[in-house]
C-alpha cells in the first residue's frame, strides 16, 4: 500500500511538472493543494505509526525522513506563497517535485525492507501499537 500511494504522489507531482511547462495556473493550483492536503496527513500518519515501526525493529531513528518532511512543509509552503503572488511558481513547484522525489526514494529504501519482514497480519497491529 506505502508504494502505490508514492506512486500516486510520484504521477502527481510529475503532473505539476507538465502544468507548469504548459504555464496551466489554474490547474497547477488545483493540483497542488490537492496534493499538499494528501501530504500533510500521509505525513502525520507516518510519522505517528511508521516511523516508531520501523524505529522499533531496527534500532534506527529515521531522522532524514523527519528532516525530509520538514523540507517538504517548508516547500509546500513555499509554493503556496509563489501561488498567491503569481510569481515564482514554476521555479517553487521544481523544488517542491525534487525534495519529494529524493524522500520518496529514501524512504522506501529505509521503510520497505522494514515492512516486508512482517507479516501482514501482525505488521497492522505494530502499527498502531
Amino acid at each position: 500500500m506505502l508504494l502505490g500511494i508514492h506512486d500516486q504522489f510520484r504521477a502527481a507531482s510529475a503532473q505539476l511538472m507538465r502544468f507548469v511547462a504548459q504555464a496551466n495556473a489554474p490547474a497547477i493550483e488545483r493540483l497542488f493543494a490537492q496534493l499538499a492536503n494528501v501530504l500533510h496527513h500521509h505525513h502525520h500518519a507516518e510519522e505517528d505509526m511508521l516511523f516508531p515501526l520501523v524505529h522499533r525493529r531496527t534500532g534506527i531513528a529515521p531522522a532524514q525522513l523527519q528532516t525530509d518532511h520538514d523540507e517538504m512543509t517548508a516547500a509546500i509552503s513555499q509554493v503556496e506563497r509563489a501561488l498567491d503572488a503569481s510569481h515564482g511558481v514554476g521555479e517553487a513547484i521544481t523544488a517542491f517535485h525534487d525534495i519529494l522525489i529524493a524522500h520518496l526514494d529514501r524512504e522506501e529504501a529505509l521503510v520497505m525492507p522494514v515492512l516486508l519482514e512482517v507479516p501482514p497480519d501482525e505488521l497492522w497491529a505494530q502499527l498502531h501499537s
